[in-house]
């Protein structure tokens, strides 16, 4: 069955507040009333990777441990058969999550971010992931064709198991650790990871 992927038109999206690069608070321009008025579903192709005109709305989600100050990080897989985009296969994250999916339809974005950090990692308790902002980046290959829905799922948990295949591997880092795996140029990192990094070294104090 072909997959389908949540899209908001770019000219909607951004009508009011066009946010080229970075990360931006929900408590300072929510986008998400405009994401949730204006989307429809396209079928996932390589047409629609490389459509400029439509933003897919990707779920992204933050697993903090507040009580050690970690976070959790991990790096992607790089098996054709358990992960499709190959842009960013071995790259290191801190956002957990994917494409909406129409199955995600009753409240698509919330519902997604849930499903997503369900079908990758393995928690004994799924904590609710909370919107916090939105990252975007119309400088990145792979990243202008997406929008992300930023959230935080807060844990007491010290150690998570991988899921469905899309992570090689993973663990709980302080920031400093994040810090020295972004220093080591041998190490590939996401686009949308280093444009959190001070969003996060603020959160965590």
């Amino acid at each position: 069955m072909r997959k389908e992927a949540l899209v908001v038109p770019r000219d909607k999206l951004f009508k009011e507040k066009y946010l080229e690069k970075g990360f931006s608070p929900k408590d300072e321009y929510d986008y998400m009333p405009i994401a949730l008025k204006n989307y429809r579903y396209e079928f996932r192709s390589d047409d629609l990777e490389n459509d400029f005109s439509l933003k897919q709305i990707i779920t992204y989600v933050l697993i903090i441990n507040p009580w050690t100050k970690k976070i959790f990080a991990y790096r992607r897989s790089a098996n054709e058969k358990l992960y499709s985009e190959k842009r960013l296969y071995n790259r290191w994250s801190c956002g957990v999550g994917g494409h909406i999916e129409r199955q995600d339809d009753a409240d698509p974005i919330k519902a997604s971010a849930k499903r997503e950090l369900q079908e990758e990692v393995v928690m004994e308790n799924y904590p609710d992931p909370k919107i916090v902002g939105f990252v975007n980046d119309d400088t990145g290959d792979v990243e202008k064709y997406h929008f992300g829905v930023v959230a935080i799922a807060e844990t007491d948990e010290d150690e998570i198991s991988m899921g469905d295949g899309e992570i090689e591997e993973g663990k709980f880092m302080t920031i400093e650790e994040i810090e020295e795996l972004v220093a080591n140029s041998d190490n590939k990192i996401e686009r949308w990871t280093l444009q959190l990094l001070p969003y996060l070294k603020k959160h965590l104090g």
